[in-house]
């Protein structure tokens, strides 16, 4: 009544071993639950080794016994779980759910190696929702990817990447496979390519899922055009009028474009050693660390439109230079690294009067005020250095902020440092 009630047809029940081995051949059940001792003749657990063995049905052993010979015999006999009497309608439905859920995955598992091991196939495959559930072996040499960094990501993605398909086709692709249970070839102008999208059967014909069947030819292709793109990328990113370093959250250089290497290489503070970035001087190294690590966090849990930056100012002991750097995270294949924006600050150099006029409309009081500010100096440094009273210095930059759209100091040194192309980063209070 229970198991009708979760919405399970039960297809039988026998009073003893030997009618649960013949029901079991008979009527070839998705599970069954197994009583341990069943009186006379074998008990339960002899009778799912023999059923496990012949029918290969999986077996959820139901007893109020747990004596440590009988745990060991069972534990013996593979079982897809335990329910120990007395039991809840709870306990039934998750036992018996991660029962089939992990037959489902055998039977899938045995599914791809059948259809993608004999002949060393690349396969790749996800279940009814589209999302990445197995990576063979022969497809992460083929494509150079970790299995561990795609399970769970959408399958239309690595559509996208291997065959340049849009998304709308990659996921056309995949709800026809699933829904007609029938295999497609990915490159529909090119079926003879041999990379098709197969249905995953179940043992009653239903599909629960889909696999990819990869060729080396569409590998071969896929990382031609990427190489293609990230050279161009690369050739962009140098000629850009912007420094741009990207780290992982241990401070590992992934990629610097040639401004960037040039203002750091030059720079007394920081330094670049065996592909690693890293402040020459202690308290410096520290504030470095500890910004990118807090833009890795904050990368991992905050969505692509909410991502904020933090500032970082690494000073030279020798002079009077600065290197000032914005931490933004960047989620990459499952893992967050760090974009570093990097402003050389050399002394005391003004920002050009004429544009911050022609830009912003400040007066020649405001630009000679964010002048000093962009040079390092603090509100109350900045209205000594130029001559004015602090209460006037704040009144200015209450215009100033009105009239460039800032709402912090850090957002205003930011934007007339790198002019109105500078990239939208949300910058995080000063810590």
């Amino acid at each position: 009544m229970r198991l009708r009630g979760l919405g399970y047809e039960v297809a039988g029940i026998a009073k003893d071993g030997n009618e649960a081995i013949e029901k079991a051949r008979d009527l070839r059940p998705d599970l069954i639950l197994m009583d341990i001792r069943l009186g006379d003749g074998i008990d339960g657990i002899e009778a799912a080794h023999r059923i496990r063995t012949q029918y290969d049905i999986p077996v959820v052993y139901v007893s109020a016994y747990a004596d440590r010979e009988l745990l060991d015999r069972a534990r013996a006999t593979q079982p897809a779980g335990f329910i120990n009497k007395p039991f809840t309608t709870k306990d039934l439905l998750t036992t018996i759910n991660l029962a089939l859920h992990k037959q489902e995955e055998a039977r899938q598992a045995e599914q791809v190696q059948a259809e993608g091991g004999k002949d060393n196939e690349a396969i790749i495959t996800a279940d009814r929702d589209a999302r990445v559930t197995f990576v063979n072996r022969n497809a992460e040499q083929l494509t150079g990817w970790n299995r561990d960094n795609i399970l769970g990501q959408p399958l239309a993605n690595v559509l996208m990447t291997l065959y340049e398909l849009s998304a709308a086709d990659a996921g056309a692709q995949i709800r026809k496979v699933i829904t007609t249970n029938t295999e497609q070839p990915v490159l529909q102008d090119e079926p003879q390519s041999g990379d098709l999208l197969k249905p995953l059967s179940d043992a009653r014909g239903g599909c629960f899922g889909v696999a990819l069947r990869i060729s080396e030819r569409a590998v071969r292709a896929s990382l031609a055009s990427l190489a293609q793109a990230s050279n161009a990328l690369r050739f962009v990113f140098d000629q850009l009028p912007m420094a741009v370093v990207l780290v992982d959250k241990q401070l590992k250089l992934l990629y610097i474009n040639q401004l960037a290497e040039r203002i750091l290489r030059s720079h007394p503070g920081i330094e670049l050693t065996r592909g690693q970035l890293r402040a020459t001087g202690e308290e410096d190294q520290q504030q470095l660390a500890a910004v990118v690590q807090r833009a890795s966090v904050r990368g991992g849990r905050q969505a692509p439109d909410e991502v904020t930056s933090e500032l970082c100012t690494v000073r030279s002991s020798e002079d009077e230079r600065c290197v000032i750097l914005v931490a933004t995270p960047v989620p990459t294949d499952g893992a967050v690294s760090v974009a570093l924006l990097v402003f050389e600050s050399p002394g005391y150099r003004p920002v050009s009067g004429q544009v911050l006029h022609q830009i912003y409309g400040l007066t020649r009081a405001e630009v000679t005020l964010v002048q000093a500010l962009a040079s390092g100096h603090s509100l109350e440094d900045a209205a000594h250095v130029i001559g004015i009273a602090v209460n006037t210095a704040r009144t200015h930059l209450k215009h100033i902020f009105i009239k460039t759209g800032s709402k912090r100091q850090s957002e205003l040194i930011h934007q007339v440092e790198t002019g109105p192309a500078s990239l939208p980063l949300r910058l995080e209070e000063p810590r």
